[in-house]
């Protein structure tokens, strides 16, 4: 009976290894897809020994609602400004009292230290020095595939897409959207940034660090209505 109590605790104990345990109760992410508008299947037409596409000899690249594009971003951002001026300025006047003036032989007798050639001077100075420079620097490398979202009356293909990546308790958001020319995409169906028309180009992010970074509410609230 001994024996068997303890083989009854060991296959206790290897059941109860194998189990999968967390460290909070954890709840499967079940995602809810909207497939948004594509454009109707292709159609062979006439005989044709093709569902309606480009041909034998043309590239496969996105053309139609709903097909997938890649975006290459590589934004490159750099610009510098300095300026600086200078003023002097210096204004000096002098008034004397004619020597007809019977006052001037009265105030001279009283005032022997007196100039009457200048009795009323004025002399004003001001000088200003300034100088500024600022300097902005941005780069941002990333590769985004995104969807055709509309066709445009002049071929040219609206496209939009984002992109959310998430490590540990910290979160990144890439989003964009421009208007793209079909001769622009590559052969391996992508188009560097620089020949997106009308682009919107979105990195942000959240979590532990972008909190850690930004400034508490109080402090921001402070800084503003503080006057001086």
């Amino acid at each position: 009976m001994k024996t068997s109590g303890i083989s009854v605790a060991i296959t206790l104990a290897v059941m109860a290894s194998a189990c999968t345990t967390h460290i909070a109760p954890y709840k499967p992410k079940r995602r809810t897809f909207d497939a948004g508008d594509y454009a109707g299947p292709r159609v062979a037409s006439g005989g044709s020994l093709y569902n309606g596409g480009g041909g034998l000899f043309e590239d496969d690249i996105a053309n139609r609602v709903g097909d997938i594009l890649i975006i290459r971003i590589d934004e490159r951002d750099a610009a510098s400004r300095e300026g600086s001026t200078k003023l002097d300025k210096k204004d000096a006047a002098t008034y004397g009292v004619p020597a007809a003036v019977g006052i001037l032989a009265r105030l001279q007798a009283k005032y022997p230290d007196v100039d009457p050639g200048q009795l009323f001077a004025t002399e004003s100075a001001m000088t200003f020095n300034g100088s500024g420079a600022s300097t902005r620097k941005g780069q941002l490398t990333a590769t985004l595939p995104v969807r055709v979202k509309k066709e445009l009356g002049n071929g040219d293909l609206f496209v939009e897409g984002t992109k959310v990546v998430m490590v540990g308790n910290e979160e990144q958001h890439i989003y964009v959207s421009g208007i793209v020319r079909r001769r622009d995409i590559a052969e391996d169906n992508s188009v560097p940034s620089s020949r997106v028309a009308d682009a919107e180009i979105e990195y942000t992010g959240r979590g532990d660090i972008n909190d850690q970074q930004r400034r508490s509410w109080g402090s921001r609230l402070f800084a503003k209505a503080w006057p001086f």
